[in-house]
């Protein structure tokens, strides 16, 4: 038995709040809700972000910490989704969020380039039965926008055929990869397209309930789409569905599905073994469905048209003369995204080379800038926010920026990946190198360590003599 459904019983009550929220809440002690002091200790020793808000932060993530006149003093967080005007604190006021497409018919950002606005109502009057969402979803072959690629028809159906007294749609928020800001810009820009694409979901799979599950480094972002799940609840939209809003607590791995249904739940987010996988048993047990806030967005359009959704929303920062989101056909090279996109590089800086999917992700150096987005093209470009160095920074302060943001960042379950990423400053040569990295990758449980020898990987080939002391 989960301890959540312990305490549930012990305290009498029909819903108690999770271990998070009552941490966040400042209510520590024994009592609260049923919960054993020692749940609440490994709780509260796990997340970076349960104190005061008040608290001014540093933001230390990968736009930030190149930026050039970066506070080197501060409380550190890891990304506060706005390194389009790196550097940042999270007291600072934030300005809009620049986005383009450089596609005809935009999908994500159909309601937010200029000259759109967003169309709450029709998002979801446009929602069909749930056979028909169903066979729309398969039919157009979206993958997930999250980083993992994979068949969202595929996923629904699983769910939708695991036998169950209920099921589970969670959108999740937890965009924690330092340069990814698209999820933010849609949850506070767009929710009803965010939502729709969860009513969308629980129509298909015969769900009741829903989690928006969002980094608490958005707090607008969490306030913006309460106040849309309470808009279409009041005319309707929703009908049984209920869905609520989680806030997460500083775990960048918490952005892994299993580790996510965990911080849910109110427990360390800590990822699980898969098989089962979560749409087969997920929150309470009960099949989950757990989706990237981008293609939740692009759920209603995909239903709507009948049409492939072959885009993707990239986010560029560093040194780009523009830095901002923009929605591309997958297969783009990427110097046409720099070029047309961003303005190309900023006067008297040259291009060395670009992190492609964050901590976890690909690095190309500048003469393979004709590399195209894709996820065929670039495995392991996950989200796709991309960003870009020039000359000034070495391989080996990328290397030990990316070791540094996985040693903070790892639940620390997993002896590889907690200690390996420790030792990136012992190793002197090639061969060393390559068995540590091949011992976090194969030792490791989860996606997280298993994805930080990629980038390191990529610049051992093109920086070898830079990488190595």
């Amino acid at each position: 038995m989960k301890l959540q459904q312990w305490a549930r019983r012990r305290a009498g009550q029909p819903a108690p709040q999770s271990a998070i929220e009552l941490l966040l809440g400042g209510r520590r002690g024994s009592a609260a809700n049923g919960y054993p002091q020692h749940w609440l200790d490994g709780v509260s020793s796990f997340y970076d972000y349960l104190d005061d808000d008040a608290s001014e932060r540093i933001c230390t993530g990968t736009a930030c910490r190149f930026a050039r006149g970066a506070p080197a003093e501060g409380t550190p967080v890891h990304c506060l989704g706005r390194c389009y005007e790196a550097p940042v604190t999270n007291r600072e006021r934030s300005g809009r969020i620049p986005r383009l497409s450089l596609v005809e018919q935009p999908v994500i950002l159909r309601h937010l380039v200029e000259g759109t606005r967003p169309d709450p109502a029709g998002e979801y009057r446009a929602l069909p039965d749930a056979a028909t969402l169903l066979e729309a979803v398969v039919a157009s072959g979206l993958r997930g926008r999250g980083g993992a690629g994979f068949p969202t028809g595929a996923k629904w159906r699983t769910a939708r055929d695991t036998a169950a007294p209920d099921r589970y749609v969670v959108a999740n928020g937890d965009e924690g990869d330092p340069g990814s800001f698209v999820d933010r810009l849609l949850l506070e820009e767009d929710p009803h397209a965010v939502l729709a694409g969860m009513l969308a979901c629980a129509r298909a799979i015969g769900a009741r309930q829903g989690v928006v599950f969002i980094r608490r480094e958005y707090p607008r972002a969490q306030a913006v789409m309460r106040d849309a799940i309470e808009w279409a609840k009041g005319f309707g939209y929703l009908g049984d569905f209920q869905v609520r809003v989680v806030s997460g607590a500083g775990s960048y791995v918490a952005g892994e599905e299993t580790a996510l249904l965990r911080a849910i739940e109110g427990a360390r987010a800590e990822p699980s073994p898969k098989p089962p996988f979560p749409a087969e048993r997920g929150l309470e047990g009960l099949p989950t469905v757990v989706q990237n806030v981008e293609t939740l967005a692009a759920i209603p359009w995909v239903v709507e048209r009948k049409q492939r959704a072959d885009t993707k929303v990239v986010c560029v920062t560093g040194a780009v003369s523009r830095p901002c989101a923009v929605e591309i056909a997958l297969g783009t090279p990427l110097s046409e995204v720099l070029e047309r996109a961003c303005g190309g590089a900023p006067p008297g800086r040259r291009w060395k080379m670009a992190l492609v999917g964050g901590p976890m992700g690909r690095v190309l150096s500048a003469a393979a800038f004709s590399t195209p987005l894709s996820f065929e093209a670039l495995p392991g470009m996950g989200h796709a926010g991309v960003h870009v160095f020039d000359d000034q920074v070495s391989a080996r302060d990328l290397a030990s920026h990316l070791f540094e943001f996985a040693r903070s960042e790892s639940c620390g379950n997993c002896a590889p990946c907690r200690i390996g990423t420790t030792q990136l400053a012992s190793q002197k040569t090639a061969t060393s190198l390559e068995r540590l990295l091949t011992t976090i990758e194969l030792g490791s449980l989860c996606g997280f360590g298993q994805g930080v020898p990629r980038p390191i990987r990529d610049l051992l080939r093109d920086f070898p003599q830079e990488l190595l002391p």
